[in-house]
């Protein structure tokens, strides 16, 4: 990232970014290589809960439970070897290691931009100043032209469903397990839900999942949620939908889950994965003149606050609750906060996905959400058996949907089940981004033989 300083004719104003996870970084970085003063303040370690406790050690919880997979498929492939088994041990550290490492690299990248980094808990005292209660006891005053909220979220849990971390647990409490689940009872029909779900069964745990709603991953395409669900029920893993439930206990020789009909379920442990709420909680807006929900700080499309020198970024502006959301969010608010030029930020750019084999993906408008808006669209299909690269990898099941106004061929989404299907709509939502057409999106070739060849492909048709 170089310094841009030339792009900034007036003065630098002085940044606040509260809060250390990826949104925070992102925004410091930005601010910074523009020339600004930055003040990076955290309660946490840099990288935040996101690196600590949630996504790194889930990612590594699943890149681990992809291995096990590929080595249960090998001997399609000509490979013959014994199969992997983990071991919690080696996996604690594993992510001990992850952790500290990516969060030592971003520490350097915030050092080298000359972002101040400060340890401790912020609240606002005043539209223009904060008052930071550092780690060793003393406090600080820290003042401002503009601030970037960015404080992440925390999950959420109900007085009767709520980890004791034994035999209840939740993302951050993964490495407390001491042996492996007997049987898992994951509570939560979201992404988190779907990913423990999945790691879970590789690691050769009975699972049972449940959700409240109708469809698993209700936020997505059904065709894609659907997909999911019957890759996931392939594996073994017993799905209950439309299943409130009232409480999960911790009994002698395991946990009971009670639904709100009234039956029950027993399993050796649980998993809650319901959801995740903004954390704003002591940062004193009202003294700032914050306006905001439950959900988060309300913003408008620049990521400003009701107090127009104040920005929101990354989960505590609401959902959706993911880090390339929030990042990006953080950069559209950095560029704006020094005044560098900014485009409004795109939440319709942003990819949605699954990190399961195979994934589920998608960015932009969806054929499910076009039909009920009653909204004509092109749809471009490929099968992931299409592609060479999928043929000769055995992972051929799968395919990838475009979508695209019928007048201009203009780009307006994309959907993908099957390997590596985040990675393959990555053109989809630049294209999505920046308003280009099937036209643009065609005249690539990728690499031959490869995944990336599969959007090409459904919008030629070889």
């Amino acid at each position: 990232m170089g310094d841009r300083r030339n792009e900034i004719k007036d003065p630098m104003p002085t940044i606040a970014v509260i809060g250390g996870g990826p949104s925070g970084v992102v925004a410091a970085l930005e601010a910074a290589a523009h020339g600004a003063s930055v003040t990076l303040i955290s309660a946490e370690a840099v990288g935040g809960r996101a690196t600590w406790s949630s996504l790194v050690p889930s990612k590594v919880c699943l890149i681990a439970a992809d291995h096990l997979d590929d080595a249960r498929h090998q001997e399609a492939l000509g490979l013959i070897a014994d199969l992997p088994r983990l071991d919690l041990a080696r996996m604690r550290k594993r992510i001990e290691a992850a952790c500290s490492a990516w969060s030592a690299h971003q520490v350097q990248l915030l050092l080298d931009r000359k972002v101040r980094l400060v340890r401790g808990k912020a609240c606002f005292a005043a539209p223009d100043r904060l008052t930071v209660q550092r780690d060793g006891g003393e406090s600080e005053v820290v003042t401002f032209d503009r601030a970037i909220i960015a404080t992440g979220s925390v999950p959420v849990f109900l007085p009767t469903l709520k980890p004791d971390g034994k035999r209840i647990l939740a993302p951050r409490l993964i490495a407390t397990l001491s042996d492996w689940p007997r049987h898992m009872i994951v509570i939560g029909g979201g992404i988190t839900g779907a990913e423990f779900a999945y790691f879970f069964r590789c690691a050769g745990c009975a699972v049972t999942w449940l959700t409240d709603q109708a469809q698993m991953l209700p936020t997505f395409d059904p065709e894609i949620a659907t997909a999911l669900e019957q890759s996931l029920a392939a594996r073994g893993i017993e799905m209950v939908k439309s299943a409130p439930v009232a409480s999960a206990a911790a009994v002698d020789d395991g946990v009971r889950i009670a639904l709100q009909d009234g039956t029950s379920l027993a399993g050796s442990h649980a998993f809650i994965a319901i959801g995740r709420r903004a954390d704003l909680a002591d940062l004193g807006l009202a003294a700032a003149g914050i306006v905001h929900t439950p959900a988060g700080v309300s913003v408008d499309a620049h990521c400003r606050s009701s107090k127009t020198n104040i920005y929101a970024v990354g989960d505590a502006a609401g959902p959706p609750y993911t880090a390339n959301c929030g990042m990006a969010r953080a950069r559209a608010a950095a560029r704006h906060a020094v005044g560098a030029p900014a485009a409004p930020f795109r939440p319709h750019a942003v990819i949605e996905t699954t990190y399961t084999l195979p994934q589920a993906a998608q960015v932009g408008l969806t054929e499910s959400a076009a039909a009920e808006l009653d909204r004509p669209v092109g749809v471009f299909r490929a099968d992931y058996g299409a592609a060479l690269k999928a043929r000769l990898g055995e992972t051929a099941d799968g395919f990838v949907k475009l979508l695209a106004k019928p007048d201009d061929g203009r780009v307006l989404g994309g959907a993908a089940f099957g390997d590596r299907a985040a990675e393959i709509l990555a053109p989809v939502a630049f294209a999505v981004a920046k308003g280009l057409s099937i036209e643009d999106l065609s005249e690539t070739f990728g690499a031959h033989p490869t995944l990336s060849e599969l959007v090409g492909i459904a919008l030629r048709g070889y």
